[in-house]
């Protein structure tokens, strides 16, 4: 089992390499001033923006046509087109796209926030009915962890390849008896890391973000530099990292409540020395989790702590979901 979770691990890592390789979109603003650059907006129609709110790729028509235009100026963004963006990378058209101006659509009804926050569930949404045999599995990997310690416990110490049959098949029986793939766990991590990374970008280009505010918040200002100005930037990314840490920690929680009112008594025997390391390498994948979370979230757009925010809440609304009423084996 320590060895599935290193396996996934790992895994993780090469997915993240994966997604970031295969994107080949470079990063829609500019580095120094943090603004979006013009020709990167992503718009449902002809819109107007303010010269002095975006910036110009260097050498572009763009900066050539409105470098006479005065900042307080507006300059035209066209209309984005599904060509338009399909011609950029396949991750722009199909990814970032249907975001950008899904984002846009309920921005215009309502505002920049309020379509993320509406998009976000929407996605998570569809990540969840698409993934929800692998959140089960998951679920269940934990309210049978007992059953798998006992059977490394009785092999334990053996290290001749009979033994490590024998052991590989009862643990392929076990899985195949509460009807678990352990690899379709990891299911999810290959869904949701596209859609992050498609969501970064679109939070970026999307015309309603870029012009937008929510609450008086500018959504493409990073955390750090709106804590300078608002105390809300601080409640917003304290939330975040608190429903961050509740979705990591929901299924552990659930699995000892469970437990606990089944009068499950775990023996010796489900307990090996084996099973603190294990139990240690869970959290510390949390920890880091949040970590990694925490270094980019307070540097990335404020319209991605709003992403990450919702997405945490739904997904700990997901795990009481799943427990409730999929986890009757």
């Amino acid at each position: 089992m320590k060895k599935f979770f290193k396996q996934k691990q790992k895994l993780l890592l090469v997915a993240m390499i994966m997604v970031v390789s295969l994107t080949g979109c470079a990063v829609p603003r500019d580095s120094k001033t943090g603004k979006t650059y013009a020709d990167s907006i992503i718009t449902v129609k002809d819109e107007t923006v303010k010269k002095q709110d975006v910036v110009f790729s260097p050498n572009s028509e763009e900066e050539a046509k409105y470098k006479d235009y005065k900042p307080e100026d507006e300059i035209i963004i066209p209309k984005t087109t599904f060509k338009e963006s399909l011609d950029e990378g396949w991750f722009n058209g199909f990814i970032v796209y249907p975001i950008a101006q899904l984002i846009n659509l309920i921005a215009s009804v309502t505002d920049a926030g309020v379509g993320i926050i509406a998009t976000t569930l929407i996605i998570q949404i569809l990540i969840f009915l698409l993934s929800l045999k692998s959140q089960v599995a998951s679920q269940k990997m934990q309210a049978i962890q007992p059953e798998v310690n006992k059977i490394q416990a009785k092999y334990a110490g053996r290290s001749d390849q009979n033994a490590k049959m024998q052991q590989a098949q009862e643990l392929q029986a076990l899985y195949s008896k509460h009807k678990i793939n352990p690899f379709g766990t990891m299911l999810i991590m290959f869904i949701q890391l596209p859609v992050l990374f498609g969501m970064y970008n679109a939070t970026l280009r999307a015309y309603s973000v870029v012009t937008g505010s929510f609450m008086g918040l500018n959504l493409v200002t990073t955390p750090m530099e709106g804590m300078k100005t608002s105390f809300w930037y601080i409640v917003m990314f304290v939330l975040m990292l608190l429903f961050q840490f509740l979705s990591f920690k929901m299924p552990q929680w659930l699995q000892a409540h469970r437990k606990k009112k089944s009068n499950v008594k775990e023996k010796k025997y489900a307990q090996p020395t084996q099973t603190n390391g294990l139990a240690n390498s869970m959290n510390m994948m949390v920890y880091m989790n949040m970590i990694i979370v925490a270094f980019l979230s307070i540097n990335w757009p404020s319209a991605m702590t709003f992403y990450w925010l919702v997405s945490s809440v739904v997904r700990v609304i997901q795990n009481v979901v799943v427990h409730k009423f999929f986890m009757k084996d």
